[in-house]
């Protein structure tokens, strides 16, 4: 289900066809769609299903396999995904990237209008908070960091191992880094090019292998943290050889960088970003008070944000009852112009300055009342009194 480069933007101007705004986060552990939809129901059945178009899996397919939020249940998980307290490991920064990234194209796709927009950017704001305003990534840690301790819990004795790291991109050359503070017995990185592999491996003291070596590399390791951008595995059955010792294999990808069937293999055990959790979970309670800070920012930004959801509704309600009343002064005022044309025009213009008075007093009340009005549905209600439906306010 993942969405990168070329697939991301296919997949929001599909995505754009379907909804009125649209934007898609995908990271190595989730793929989320953002929508403005006319109600909850309809904006989750269109993502369900551009998601098993676009993927080609069955209709109904993800129905029981995704959770779905609407409203501000919505907004607050976006925030508390900016805020790292969604992810496998708590506060790390990447996701305020990887956001600001997914927003950056979706507009490029003109995908997003003011709603998606206002949002994602208050969430990178709540997230820079979250990591400012409190201590929730004080470990600095990253999902890097937890993939080397659950390769040190499953394979103790790091000094007498064998590491191999696949990739030299940013979560490998972090994996590399504390692999070799850990003080690994023995690192290998393995990539595609081996110009960008030299520097880092100079940094750690690692071995530097081309990527066409990766079956000898894996024969020779007691385990692999594999972290690269794969259309599909590279590590598969037929490139490990029969064992006698045991190997792990730990994958860091969306989409997958190790097939699972090399689980199947005697000797191997595959895990994955799923498998983190293990190691996430004594981080979380360490950290329960500086969450609940996170939580009361997370409570305060949504608020925020659904204010400035009513106040733009109730502005573009004003502004479609005040077009509603200009267009209806300027028909009768012309109507009556056209009886009284043997006046001058500077009685005219007291006339028409009387029109447009008496529609101003008019309308005070009901303006006050759209200001004042506390949910979408009270405000349809007042529009509804003046005969404005929801497709004349929308285009205003």
């Amino acid at each position: 289900m993942a969405f990168t480069g070329e697939t991301l933007a296919g997949g929001l101007r599909a995505l754009a066809e379907q909804v009125e705004e649209g934007m898609i986060i995908s990271t190595c552990n989730r793929t989320e769609v953002y929508v403005v939809a006319d109600s909850p129901e309809l904006g989750r059945e269109r993502v369900l299903t551009f998601l098993s178009r676009y993927h080609g899996m069955p209709a109904g397919a993800l129905d029981g396999m995704s959770y779905s939020h609407a409203g501000d249940g919505a907004i607050r998980h976006l925030f508390r995904v900016a805020s790292g307290l969604d992810s496998i490991v708590l506060g790390e920064p990447q996701i305020l990237t990887q956001i600001r990234d997914s927003l950056d194209a979706a507009r490029s796709a003109e995908s997003v209008g003011p709603y998606l927009q206002r949002l994602a950017t208050d969430a990178l704001k709540v997230g820079k908070r979250a990591r400012t305003d409190t201590d929730i990534a004080r470990n600095n840690l990253s999902i890097s960091h937890a993939a080397v301790d659950l390769a040190v819990l499953e394979l103790p004795d790091l000094a007498d191992r064998r590491v191999a790291v696949l990739g030299a991109g940013k979560m490998a050359s972090i994996a590399a880094r504390v692999l070799a503070s850990r003080g690994v017995g023995q690192l290998t990185i393995v990539n595609r090019s081996l110009d960008r592999t030299t520097d880092l491996a100079a940094q750690v003291g690692a071995d530097v292998r081309p990527i066409d070596e990766l079956g000898a590399v894996i024969a020779e390791s007691d385990a692999v943290i594999a972290a690269v951008l794969v259309d599909r595995p590279l590590v598969t059955p037929d490139l490990i050889a029969p064992r006698s010792s045991p190997l792990l294999l730990i994958d860091l990808g969306v989409p997958r960088i190790v097939d699972v069937a090399c689980g199947q293999l005697e000797h191997v055990r595959v895990m994955d970003v799923d498998h983190l959790e293990a190691v996430s979970h004594e981080t979380r309670q360490l950290y329960a008070q500086e969450m609940r800070k996170v939580e009361g920012l997370v409570d305060g930004a949504t608020g925020d944000y659904e204010s400035w959801v009513e106040s733009r509704q109730a502005a573009t309600a004003i502004a479609a009852l005040r077009r509603r009343s200009d267009d209806v002064r300027e028909r009768e005022l012309e109507r009556a112009l056209r009886r009284l044309q043997h006046l001058p025009e500077r009685d005219q213009n007291v006339v028409r300055a009387l029109a447009k008075g008496l529609t101003n007093t008019l309308l005070h009340e009901p303006v006050q009342s759209l200001r004042g009005a506390s949910s979408t549905e009270e405000i349809q209600h007042i529009l509804e009194a003046f005969g404005i439906d929801e497709e004349d306010a929308d285009r205003s």
